[in-house]
């Protein structure tokens, strides 16, 4: 850590101890920059803290005409986001490095890795922000925003109906081992009788203790593990997807009668997106708290509209223009490119400057494709040097030959399999999401474009050892309206795509629900306009008619209308003297 900084200047970080402190500054990342390198870019996501060492940076917004407008100087020792470390926010404005700058970076992903994993911490940062009392997840996948209301697993049955066959067993070993005549033998098998029932019983009890179904305020998450095989299946539904719960019990099973089990059908607007939850206990009650809930996002949806439709009829009233897509048309003017740090050789993930993310299929995929190749050129290396070094001189045109032969071919295989590994990626953006699979040469080139909102159901699985050590798996994602779901294959860390995916549902919803309250923000102005301009009092006064003179007490807010967009007026302006030309 350098000198002159340090995370106690920080209000929110001001009473925390030094081993607390020092927890925070070991996850700090250092970065330079070069002069007139961009360090963010408006429009693109925050995702956190930065603080200046050493060096100066402008930070300046785009205008919708192109220009660019100075908002100030940043030098060393002056921070930037502090509030993207406790929730998702787009950059307001651009930094570019006026200087050589050296920065250190505090993301919110690793911020919220710490609050998971040091508990002091979590309660000691816990009454300093009401955020990042929420960015205490009780499972790995939990959203900043998210509070979960019902964590439960399947009913105990699903345990029990397993264990019988050891619990059976246990006492019938016993038996048989003490009709062993040698000691040593009846210990041995007394040992087994006890060891194996034993263990299988553990393994049973923990495969169920693995599984869970979480609802929250947000979506419905079933989680599946597999121990033996390390399988592990995350499938989620939104409750914005959410059209009809019901539950069924078995009419013949009697257990389900007795003991108050079944199964919660979750049906969503596509047959693909339903989601099963069988074995839960007490059904009914899980019908009715997953209904509640989805009424109660109706409910907070409609409130958050209300609230939109007042900020947007004060910003009407105040002449504010819309800046929400003001932004929107900056960040899209900007063109997207890799963020610093993100584009490597080998890379599987790549972030875009425009907040877009590039996902190639996992590494392992280019390395087994490719091997063969990389072999066959090594190999013609090797005998091309063998050539002039230890080959008769006579075989000399025949080696060399041979050798360049397999050395073409291989640097052609390798050439077609890295480029149709680095051409097939997957583009998730705020919008759609993208797949597309190119070949060389022109052979082949789709691009599968799905919107966002026609996603329903959105599973991540990873299956195998090996699957389990590389983080290697597959994505699923079931579309409203569509026969088929469509696939992630082999990419690294299923399960971050998976809530990328679903994290770009709920963006999605609050923008489409920021775009109504928009649009119905220009119909009022609209009429309101309208009303205004066959008012008597918008014509001018005749000049018989005396002018009042304005009292000394007369506030000119209450004299004046508010003030109308540009555009408005002078599209109302035309509208009425085309109206007044055709009479």
């Amino acid at each position: 850590m350098p000198d002159d900084f340090s995370l106690r200047q920080i209000p929110r970080f001001a009473s925390l101890s030094a081993a607390q402190l020092a927890m925070l500054e070991s996850a700090l990342e250092r970065e330079n920059y070069g002069i007139g390198e961009d360090i963010f870019v408006q429009g693109a996501p925050a995702d956190g803290m930065l603080a200046i060492m050493s060096g100066q940076a402008v930070l300046f917004r785009s205008e919708r005409n192109g220009s660019q407008t100075p908002l100030a100087t940043v030098s060393p020792g002056q921070r930037l986001n502090e509030a993207a470390l406790f929730s998702e926010a787009l950059q307001t404005a651009s930094l570019r490095a006026a200087q050589p700058v050296t920065l250190l970076k505090l993301t919110r992903a690793n911020f919220a890795k710490l609050l998971q994993n040091h508990a002091e911490l979590r309660a000691a940062l816990a009454d300093e922000s009401e955020s990042s009392a929420q960015i205490n997840p009780r499972f790995a996948e939990q959203r900043e925003d998210e509070t979960v209301l019902i964590d439960t697993r399947r009913h105990v049955w699903a345990f029990l109906r397993g264990a019988w066959l050891p619990i059976v067993l246990l006492p019938a070993m016993w038996f048989g081992a003490t009709l062993a005549e040698a000691q040593t033998l009846q210990l041995g098998l007394l040992a087994l009788a006890l060891l194996l029932p034993g263990l299988a019983l553990v393994y049973m009890y923990f495969e169920w203790r693995n599984d869970s179904v979480i609802v929250t305020d947000q979506r419905i998450i079933r989680i599946n593990r597999t121990i033996l095989t390390m399988q592990r299946q995350i499938t989620q539904v939104g409750m914005e997807s959410v059209h009809e719960v019901n539950f069924d019990i078995p009419s013949g099973d009697i257990f389900a009668r007795l003991l108050r089990y079944g199964t919660v059908i979750v049906k969503t607007a596509g047959a693909q997106g339903n989601l099963e939850l069988d074995l839960m206990p007490k059904p009914q009650r899980m019908q009715e708290a997953v209904l509640a809930t989805r009424k109660s996002w109706d409910e907070r949806e409609a409130q958050r509209h209300s609230k939109r439709m007042q900020t947007e009829m004060q910003s009407w009233m105040a002449g504010e223009a819309d800046q929400g897509g003001l932004r929107a048309q900056q960040a899209s003017q900007q063109p997207p490119r890799p963020v610093r740090g993100s584009n490597g050789y080998l890379s599987s993930r790549i972030l875009m400057s425009n907040g877009d993310i590039v996902y190639r299929k996992h590494v392992s995929v280019w390395l087994r494709h490719t091997t063969i190749p990389l072999a066959v050129i090594l190999v013609s290396l090797t005998a091309l040097i063998l050539t002039f070094v230890a080959v008769a001189p006579e075989l000399r045109v025949l080696t060399f030959s041979v050798a360049m032969v397999a050395l073409l071919i291989g640097c052609l295989a390798y050439y077609w399999l890295d480029w149709d590994w680095r051409n097939d990626i997957y583009i998730i953006s705020d919008d759609t999401i993208t797949l597309v699979h190119k070949r060389p040469f022109f052979l082949q080139n789709l691009r599968d474009q799905i919107l966002v909102e026609r996603i329903d159901n959105v599973e991540s699985s990873t299956s195998g050892i090996v699957s389990a050590l590389l983080k290697v798996g597959d994505v699923r994602m079931s579309l409203v309206g569509a026969d088929e779901p469509k696939l992630f294959t082999r990419v690294y860390k299923p399960a971050e795509i998976q809530q990328e995916i679903s994290r770009r549902q709920h963006n999605k919803s609050r923008r489409r629900a920021q775009y109504d309250a928009m649009q119905q923000r220009q119909i009022l102005g609209e009429v309101l306009a309208a009303a205004k301009v066959n008012s008597p009092t918008a014509h001018p006064v005749s000049q018989a008619q005396p002018k009042p003179t304005p009292s000394a007490t007369d506030s000119p807010a209450l004299n004046q209308p508010p003030p109308l967009p540009q555009n408005l007026v002078a599209r109302k302006s035309a509208q009425a003297n085309r109206s007044s030309t055709g009479k």
